[in-house]
């Protein structure tokens, strides 16, 4: 019997894809598997210096650290990190209150050969953003009216009150509290009114500075009050008030404060700095 030509051809073809194949799937499973260690590598670091910063400054619980930047191995071969994040919740900022502690570090540098560092590892930064954020309970305890609400409007004519569909808003002006406060008249020595008022942040002393300029009357969300003749003036200097102040991370010096969607933020910023992770924070007086 005769072979046709098909029969009589080796299977080179099958073999050849197979070859390509395990090629393939070699790859796949080198980058996985470098993937995972340079992602371990970052997690064990971030692991580190969260600890450190922890027992430095005397916090109940693990900072939530974040190191940017991939392929980490190399940033840390390096010693340059593209930025590195901090945040504390929970910290006790005076009166039993409390705020977290948040810092972003931008283009890191660490001592030649450092990868783990320690409390004293000096780390030059190009520029730190240190916050510390009151949530809108807390805020108001400090400044006198327990049930406030804080909004954030959403600039130019874009409708919302800061919401979570609105994204992260930020504002130093206009921004909206609404509270009840007592308003008491000699026929009613009881009175409270509920009432919203458009309001500026600044820092003062490192403090949060509030200055209620006007009563709100929209179009964000807002309490409609029946204010009596000489209520006003009364009304703002009610939410008006600079609290006490407060420490920012690694000792900065606050040089602004607004509000962020429900949040009340106090800001500062340094340039061209070096820091230690034993500097973040100090809990106590």
């Amino acid at each position: 019997m005769t072979r046709t030509a098909s029969q009589q051809r080796p299977p080179t073809v099958p073999r050849r894809r197979a070859g390509l194949r395990w090629s393939l799937a070699s790859v796949a499973l080198v980058i996985v598997v470098a993937t995972l260690f340079d992602f371990g590598s970052a997690t064990v670091a971030e692991y580190r210096l969260s600890r450190t910063i922890r027992a430095a400054a005397g916090f109940q619980t693990d900072p939530e650290v974040t190191i940017a930047g991939f392929p980490f191995v190399t940033a840390a071969r390096d010693g340059r990190y593209r930025r590195v994040s901090i945040a504390v919740p929970n910290v006790g900022v005076g009166d039993g209150r409390v705020a977290q502690l948040e810092a972003e570090l931008h283009d890191v540098h660490l001592p030649a050969g450092t990868h783990l560092v320690s409390a004293d590892t000096p780390l030059h930064v190009a520029v730190i953003d240190a916050r510390v954020r009151l949530a809108q309970k807390d805020f108001g305890r400090l400044l006198g009216i327990v049930d406030v609400q804080v909004h954030t409007p959403v600039p130019g004519n874009v409708a919302g009150a800061g919401g979570p569909a609105d994204g992260l808003v930020k504002s130093a002006t206009g921004v909206i509290l609404t509270g009840e406060i007592p308003l008491p008249t000699p026929t009613d020595p009881r009175r409270t009114v509920t009432v919203s008022v458009s309001c500026d942040f600044s820092a003062v002393n490192n403090a949060v500075s509030v200055r209620a300029t006007r009563i709100y009357t929209g179009p964000e969300d807002h309490a409609t009050a029946h204010l009596l003749p000489g209520d006003i003036p009364r009304v703002l200097a009610a939410f008006t008030k600079t609290l006490p102040p407060m420490r920012l991370p690694f000792g900065l010096t606050a040089t602004g404060a607004e509000g962020e969607n429900a949040d009340v933020v106090l800001l500062g910023s340094a340039r061209d700095t070096t820091v230690t992770p034993a500097a973040f924070y100090r809990v106590g007086p």
